[in-house]
């Protein structure tokens, strides 16, 4: 029974990191402009690519190819909300057409990876080979590293958030953007500040998620609707909150993968989703981002 317990608390580290971060970004956006990003799972998917092709094709160490990857990233990140958030924000039925707009840009980053890539499986080189030994149970010295950058990245923007002239402008924004708009606070650029913060988080992820599993160019579906159900979980606006759902989520995953097996894992996390939304829709904890 020890085993078990340490192998599931070993796989609920790596889930919990991953949607966490996913999480984090999905909450700042919607918190932010009151939208919901469908291609943050593309980004996270050109994520993966992007340290997988600086590290695989052109040679560099895993850690120096995530750090190329961030920059290019928050461009992919600046370009989305330019071309498919802005432009559509403010018209009648925004929200809709944000979501349908960004749909859109999911698809087609999924068709140009596989254009680009092609369908098969690629995988990021782990960070270190060195693997600890809990009992019998192995734990990737990779697997921690992914947990503690999830941990420092995540605490970080609570204190950029709480702390910072910026996270002030997105507070401000996020409260009442037409008092903002008074004070001399310009959203347009608040709300490029928040895809990129969504991009490094978003890289951070693809990190972890790319050299744990095979990636694709269709895999970045299925963590977008587990983070959207960690948001739902932990509560949309509070980033406490998505940070307990996704290690609750995390070990509900963890568990269930390993004592009924892989394929009850979504169907178990979707009956978390409908109990929770039943018995309290606002989620664990109630709040702003901030």
């Amino acid at each position: 029974m020890a085993d078990a317990l340490l192998a599931i608390a070993v796989s609920a580290l790596v889930l919990g990191s991953l949607y966490s971060l996913l999480a984090s970004g999905l909450s700042l956006i919607w918190s932010t402009l009151g939208v919901f990003n469908y291609a943050h799972g593309a980004m996270l998917v050109v994520g993966a690519y992007l340290i997988w092709a600086l590290s695989a094709q052109v040679g560099l160490p895993v850690l120096v190819a995530f750090i190329a990857a961030v920059p290019l990233l928050a461009v992919f990140g600046i370009l989305l909300e330019f071309v498919a958030v802005r432009p559509l924000l403010q018209r009648h039925n925004g929200t809709l057409l944000v979501m349908v707009s960004t749909l859109a840009v999911a698809s087609m980053v999924e068709g140009a990876a596989q254009l680009v890539f092609g369908p098969q499986n690629r995988q990021i080189a782990p960070v270190s080979d060195v693997v600890f030994r809990l009992g019998s149970i192995p734990l990737a010295a990779t697997s921690v590293i992914g947990f503690g950058l999830a941990m420092v990245l995540i605490l970080g923007l609570m204190v950029i958030l709480k702390r910072t002239e910026w996270g002030a402008s997105i507070r401000a924004v996020e409260q009442n953007r037409q008092m903002a708009l008074l004070v001399g606070i310009q959203p347009k650029r608040v709300y490029a500040a928040v895809f990129i913060i969504a991009a490094v988080l978003a890289a951070a992820a693809a990190l972890i998620y790319g050299t744990t599993t095979t990636i694709t160019p269709a895999k970045g579906f299925a963590p977008l609707l587990t983070a959207f159900v960690v948001l739902v979980f932990g509560g949309s606006t509070s980033l406490l909150g998505t940070i307990i759902g996704a290690f609750t989520i995390g070990v509900l995953e963890a568990s269930t993968t390993y004592f009924f097996g892989l394929q009850w894992s979504p169907v178990v996390v979707f009956i978390v989703l409908v109990v929770v939304m039943l018995v309290k829709p606002e989620g664990l904890i109630k709040g702003r981002t901030a």
